[in-house]
């Protein structure tokens, strides 16, 4: 009985799909724009030479790390929830856990990855 309900609903969202795709092969327009094929990215056009500008490698790197540390952040809060049943292996993992991030903190730090005093770019 459950694959039954299961097919009919399949079958029903194949239908309306391909019911909204044959409305709109009727309805929509059928002579193409001249501009239908150029690439448009939020919002700025491609040929713009002011659109063309570089960022610097720190914000990659500031962006990763932020990354990094969010999900960092996300294994602790499961972690102090269920601490009490875990118990000293917990405790010893999270421990280790929080050392090898720490170490990936520092040697990004002694890299200069957090470094924002950026010499200015040349125009």
């Amino acid at each position: 009985m459950g694959y039954l309900a299961l097919l009919i609903f399949f079958v029903i969202m194949l239908g309306l799909a391909l019911v909204f795709v044959f409305i709109n092969y009727i309805l929509g327009p059928k002579s193409q724009d001249a501009l239908q094929d150029y690439p448009y990215e939020c919002g700025v056009p491609l040929y713009d030479q002011s659109a063309q500008a570089t960022f610097h490698q720190g914000y990659y790197l500031l962006g990763l790390l932020l990354l990094l540390f969010d999900i960092e952040a996300a294994f602790l809060f499961p972690w102090t929830v269920v601490y009490r049943y875990l118990g000293v292996f917990g405790f010893i993992e999270m421990f280790l856990f929080i050392l090898i991030l720490t170490y990936g903190l520092l040697y990004a730090w002694r890299r200069g990855a957090l470094n924002w005093q950026f010499e200015e770019e040349s125009l």
